[in-house]
């Protein structure tokens, strides 16, 4: 029944109000290898998601020892791609070269285009 009811969140026509999702990174991956469970939890790794449909706000958020908080970079959208076959939903931004794929049972899976992926599982902040 959940699945059903995320899956219209997540392929809701354009016209829909937007749909806030918060995914804490449970896993990051690197060439090297993979964060520790201390360094994820001091990293405090994050992804904020507003889609609005035709639209959407993702914010890449992690712990600032300077400010001694959590601060998130926003980015708008370039392209969004979905898929019903597989219920996977893609957010690309194309200058800061990261895209994030959100599924519908949702996991989600973070590239920052820089070498590093982030994964975990999402919620509905706010529908």
């Amino acid at each position: 029944m959940f699945r059903l009811i995320f899956a219209g969140f997540l392929f809701w026509p354009t016209v829909a109000l937007s749909v806030t999702y918060f995914c804490p990174v449970s896993s990051k991956v690197w060439e090297k290898g993979a964060y520790s469970a201390s360094q994820l939890q001091s990293g405090q790794f994050a992804v904020k998601i507003v889609d609005s449909g035709d639209r959407a706000t993702l914010s890449r958020c992690s712990f600032t020892p300077i400010e001694g908080r959590v601060t998130c970079d926003d980015y708008q959208a370039d392209y969004i791609a979905q898929d019903s076959n597989i219920g996977v939903k893609k957010y690309y931004v194309f200058n800061s070269q990261f895209d994030i794929q959100l599924f519908a049972n949702m996991f989600f899976v973070e590239n920052n285009g820089r070498g590093n992926i982030g994964y975990g599982t999402c919620r509905v902040t706010q529908p």
